[in-house]
């Protein structure tokens, strides 16, 4: 993912935008955790590329189904680069209130992920 699409991402987030998701212990707020969030899968998978299959809204809501696939070349959390290609699948639900994200919920299945850098045993 090019740095210019990910700062225009960021630049979408409210300033208490918060970000919900298995990978983390507990919510996360602000928009500089935001940039932090995906700098931890930028730095993993430089060549990250994340794309929308579909889009949903609802209100004030947006659901995104989205593939992600990249290149594990940097740190994923402590699991040191593979150097294997990966894809995975997940969705994305969004809050919006005036134009700014203002709460994101990530589903998406990591062991799926891990299996594939071959930290996980295949299934």
């Amino acid at each position: 993912m090019e740095q210019a699409r990910s700062e225009r991402f960021v630049a979408l987030l409210d300033e208490k935008h918060v970000i919900e998701s298995d990978t983390i212990p507990a919510p996360m707020a602000g928009r500089e955790v935001g940039r932090q969030f995906m700098q931890i899968y930028v730095g993993a998978f430089p060549d990250l590329r994340l794309d929308n299959e579909q889009i949903l809204g609802s209100g004030d809501f947006v659901v995104a189904r989205w593939p992600a696939t990249g290149t594990h070349r940097g740190e994923l959390m402590g699991i040191a680069p593979t150097n294997r290609r990966a894809t995975t699948h997940g969705c994305t639900v969004y809050e919006v209130r005036n134009g700014r994200i203002t709460h994101e919920w990530i589903y998406w299945d990591t062991g799926h992920l891990l299996r594939q850098l071959g930290v996980l045993p295949s299934s």
